[in-house]
């Protein structure tokens, strides 16, 4: 029975290797053993079999595909990425280790140390992830994965072009959706994004980040009542997410509903202390309700408290840094 296992396990591999390349039976043991130990979550055990299985065959790509998985579960990801490399260099025609080594480049971007970094990890991406939509056209992930890169490269046309395909080829997958509406915002096209976040709301209704997307773009059109909904829906639907409220303060800033959007930004607050927009939201409205009516020291002094506080926690607002000199009472008295 082992060996009939065994042979039936040779022409399995032989298929993922891709190749004419035949694998010894030794080589093959200890990648089966490595697979097992891999099941077991023994990672080092697996580890090394694979390691064992590739020094008897060296051109054995499918053990250095499960070596990748293996390093990728274990967030080491430029070890990962090494394994799948080799994996696709040695079969050409492999869709996993390809599609796995993208998904890995885009992790490593995601923890990169620079913007260089970054884009080198994102352009090696796109690379493998063009090869894994080769060999496999119509595969779902490898698509929207591919668009999800030419969009953080800013190419918003080939994007949009992927993240097409991957709708034709699942077309009630609301991430898509959402996917190609920020694309759209990208290129400066609202009212094509205001429709496809609605068409992945409809089909998954809880998405409070979408929810989200979707108020900022009514805010764009000057939509202020939808705006101010979408916003409330994100936040029913996220309790504990601050930003829906820093928006909603905003919308009723907008609407001149000052006590409204105070709220909201204090509600933003007590969610995230460290808030920093909350802060500026509050100093805006105490600021305007200050200028109605200059006889109102105290919300002046409120206002710039709340905009000093913003300061510390994001120094990088030179505009509020204007407003706080601007506005900040200058001292007067003998010698001054």
């Amino acid at each position: 029975m082992r060996s009939i296992g065994v042979a039936a396990a040779v022409m399995a591999a032989g298929m993922l290797a891709g190749c004419h390349y035949r694998l010894s039976e030794y080589g093959l043991h200890h990648y089966i053993a490595g697979k097992l130990a891999a099941e077991r979550r023994d990672y080092r055990a697996a580890l090394a079999e694979l390691t064992r299985a590739v020094s008897i065959d060296p051109k054995f790509a499918s053990a250095y595909t499960t070596t990748g998985d293996i390093y990728r579960k274990q967030g080491k990801y430029e070890k990962a990425a090494a394994a799948y490399e080799r994996a696709c260099a040695l079969d050409a025609y492999a869709f996993r280790p390809h599609y796995n080594l993208g998904v890995t480049y885009q992790l490593l971007a995601q923890s990169a140390a620079s913007p260089q970094l970054f884009a080198d990890y994102i352009a090696k991406a796109v690379r493998v992830y063009l090869r894994a939509v080769t060999i496999r056209p119509h595969d779902f992930d490898a698509n929207l994965n591919l668009s999800a890169c030419y969009y953080q490269q800013g190419k918003y046309d080939l994007a949009e072009q992927y993240c097409k395909v991957s709708i034709a080829l699942d077309p009630n997958n609301p991430y898509a959706r959402s996917n190609l509406a920020l694309i759209y915002d990208a290129q400066d096209r609202p009212h094509d994004a205001i429709r496809a976040y609605r068409q992945s709301l409809e089909r998954d209704a809880h998405q409070p980040s979408v929810l989200f997307q979707l108020g900022l773009t009514y805010m764009r059109v000057n939509r202020l009542r939808d705006a101010l909904n979408a916003f409330e829906l994100a936040a029913r639907q996220d309790p504990r997410w601050p930003a829906p409220w820093v928006q909603i303060g905003t919308c009723r800033f907008y609407q001149k509903q000052y006590d409204a959007a105070l709220a909201a930004y204090t509600k933003a607050i007590e969610l995230d202390r460290n808030c920093d927009e909350g802060y500026r939201g509050l100093g805006v409205v105490y600021m305007t309700q200050y200028i109605q009516d200059p006889t109102k020291v105290a919300l002046r002094d409120k206002a710039l408290a709340a905009w000093n506080r913003s300061l510390e926690l994001d120094p990088n607002q030179e505009d509020l840094r204007e407003l706080v000199a601007k506005y900040t009472p200058r001292l007067t008295g003998p010698g001054l």
